[in-house]
């Protein structure tokens, strides 16, 4: 993060926990903007990787997911990157501007993504970088967010991975209801452009940035978590993150064969858990009452909710739902309460 920026929002009445916002002056104010209204918060624990060169395009089309060559300066989208077993290493969000593609992910994967990179440049003509520090980034959420730009910018960008590309920043809008953005630019730009904002929204912490993700039913691969999940077992291509049309990529043929010849054992799920203790990334689930005591599920990502308890993406085994309760933190534990996912799941 930059200091200047990190500066700005302590003007502000940022409250940080290391790079990370946790709230700003009225914390309590935040949870009423989030069920109720519309949000901006600061994105800087987010991890930036900037590919440029004239192979940029082929290098990260051998590597990732989707279909690189559907990227452009209007439109950005959900990749992963996966182990040779076709496992994930990292989600990312992926987009072009000025010329260079940039992969966002969470910064705590960004050293370890970075040099797996790098094995496969070779004699590609590309350069890799970290610039998480050179651009400022922040996310807006809610009903009145696309109205907010457009008396900023004038327009906004329409539907689900369209992108607007403004001097000086670039303007994404994810998955996700009420409308979510993602805004990257230069400290200057960003900085007068968070001033306009909060006149008539509400800055919260990083925190509910991810919680809007899990509702989103988008997944985060953190550290905890890599090589864990198959990406259809994290329903990545319900959310536009698969091509099962545009050839090779490291774990191609086993994602394929899912997707062709079967279907996956685990999906993921939205789901409440009751308790008053965080859960974290790549904690077991279990059946209620199993003597076995053997894991059935796991845990992709938690948040707490408005309510109270945690809402959560799991990823849990199909043939044991309809065998009795999950419960996370022992079989006696705190008891998932499944919800519905913003996009059709069949299982």
């Amino acid at each position: 993060m930059q200091q200047e920026w990190k500066s700005f929002l302590t003007q502000a009445g940022a409250v940080f926990d290391g790079e990370k916002v946790l709230h700003f002056r009225y914390p309590q104010d935040e949870w009423v903007a989030v069920d109720s209204a519309t949000f901006i918060t600061d994105l800087s624990h987010f991890g930036l990787i900037a590919i440029s060169g004239e192979d940029a395009s082929d290098f990260l089309q051998n590597l990732l997911t989707n279909d690189v060559k559907e990227v452009n300066s209007q439109r950005s989208q959900l990749t992963g990157l996966c182990n040779p077993k076709g496992r994930l290493l990292a989600i990312f969000r992926l987009f072009q501007w000025n010329a260079n593609f940039y992969l966002s992910l969470p910064h705590s994967l960004l050293e370890a993504v970075l040099k797996r990179l790098n094995m496969y440049v070779l004699r590609a003509q590309v350069s890799l970088a970290d610039v998480s520090d050179h651009f400022c980034r922040f996310g807006l959420v809610g009903s009145q967010a696309s109205d907010e730009l457009k008396r900023y910018l004038g327009k906004a960008p329409m539907t689900a991975n369209e992108v607007q590309q403004a001097p000086d920043c670039c303007i994404l809008r994810v998955p996700g209801e009420p409308s979510r953005f993602e805004v990257v630019g230069g400290m200057n730009t960003l900085q007068k452009f968070w001033g306009e904002l909060t006149k008539t929204v509400t800055p919260v912490g990083a925190n509910f940035w991810e919680l809007t993700t899990i509702r989103a039913g988008v997944a985060t691969i953190y550290p905890e978590t890599q090589a864990s999940f198959i990406p259809q077992q994290v329903n990545l291509e319900l959310r536009e993150g698969v091509s099962f049309t545009k050839g090779c990529y490291p774990g191609q043929e086993v994602i394929a064969r899912m997707h062709y010849r079967g279907k996956p054992s685990r999906r993921m799920f939205l789901a409440h858990i009751s308790t008053d203790q965080q859960p974290q990334p790549g904690d077991p689930v279990y059946l209620a009452n199993d003597e076995a005591r053997q894991a059935r599920g796991e845990i992709v990502a938690a948040q707490l909710a408005p309510e109270g308890g945690y809402d959560s993406l799991v990823v849990l085994q199909l043939s044991h739902l309809q065998k009795g309760d999950m419960m996370w933190n022992g079989g006696n534990g705190a008891k998932l309460t499944l919800r519905k996912l913003p996009y059709l799941l069949e299982y």
